[in-house]
């Protein structure tokens, strides 16, 4: 829908003495009698002072979006100041966009020199003088075996090295064709302390190469266990021993023979050093724990304490008797 079209003073007066002949439609005698006119007057005057109460309402709702947007732009000022422009001599003004427009704080609207256009800058965009758009572009995909070590070596860090051990996830990167110029290494960046070099020897692989390979690795036969070992077995060449259950039990008897003989010698070796080990002095069953060779002497035995206690009653017994008998001699 179109917007609505605003009255202007011509229109608005049509409109409010139309409201007044509605309001007053019917009335018989307006031009005669007294109060008829007296009412009429009533109504006009109404009608203006409606009037009136609208315009003083747009007014003190016009001051009091004045002030919101005033409070607004102070408490940017306050909050994100926005520093002067200064433009080059010779550059027109036009072509920079106003930075209290960007801010939202432009007053000026079309007085303001700047531009308005927020699109200026998107059209003329700087280019920017620190970052190298070919290397960008330059991806490893693109590289071959000179370029690859060209660009290594040029790479900066990395220079802390104590060891010719080579990174593993720059080999990792390398083979899996994710190294370039923004390459970071995963294992502390510059700080890392492998080599962040190619090997003696090494070639990168085209994607056509790494693709061949595959579908050869692919389409190789698969050996199974026993494949592998017959085809082991057949390495081993002629004039062996075919291994066999009775073969086998007799190579175990006498590796068994021959481990208890060297065992004997050893213990013999030992006892003319007198040195034995824990496990020789153990096998010998001469070892006996402290705890029980100290059993005896530390055990109390009841017997002889029974003896012991018989005895002293005895000899009370005799002494009492030979008191006894004094005491009758007398």
């Amino acid at each position: 829908m179109p917007p609505k079209q605003k009255l202007n003073e011509k229109n608005k007066a049509a409109k409010r003495n139309q409201s007044t002949a509605d309001k007053t439609f019917g009335l018989k005698n307006k031009n005669k009698s007294s109060k008829v006119q007296k009412f009429v007057a009533q109504v006009e005057a109404q009608n203006a002072s409606t009037n009136n109460r609208k315009k003083e309402f747009e007014a003190r709702k016009l001051a009091e979006k004045r002030a919101s947007e005033l409070a607004k732009v102070e408490a940017l000022k306050l909050l994100k100041p926005v520093v002067q422009q200064k433009i080059p001599f010779g550059v027109d003004p036009k072509s920079v966009v106003c930075a209290y427009f960007k801010a939202g704080q432009c007053t000026k609207g079309a007085r303001c020199k700047f531009s308005h256009d927020l699109e200026i800058e998107r059209k003329g965009a700087k280019k920017d003088l620190y970052t190298d758009a070919r290397k960008e572009d330059d991806t490893m995909d693109k590289w071959d075996d000179e370029k690859l070590k060209s660009v290594v070596l040029s790479k900066q860090g990395n220079a802390k090295t104590t060891t010719d051990i080579i990174c593993k996830y720059f080999i990792e990167s390398v083979e899996n064709g994710k190294y370039g110029w923004f390459w970071v290494c995963p294992g502390g960046g510059d700080e890392c302390k492998y080599k962040h070099s190619l090997p003696q020897g090494f070639k990168l692989k085209t994607k056509e190469q790494l693709r061949t390979e595959r579908q050869a690795a692919a389409n190789a036969p698969k050996f199974t266990l026993e494949e592998f070992l017959e085809t082991e077995r057949h390495k081993l060449g002629k004039g062996g021993t075919l291994v066999t259950l009775e073969s086998f039990n007799q190579w175990k008897k006498e590796k068994e023979v021959e481990k208890a003989k060297k065992a004997q010698e050893d213990l013999a070796n030992a006892k003319k050093n007198k040195t034995l080990s824990g496990k020789q002095l153990l096998d010998s069953g001469k070892y006996v724990p402290d705890d029980e060779e100290d059993d005896g002497a530390d055990t109390f035995d009841m017997e002889i304490l029974r003896q012991r206690v018989e005895e002293i009653d005895r000899s009370n017994d005799d002494l009492s008797g030979v008191q006894n008998n004094t005491e009758y001699a007398e």
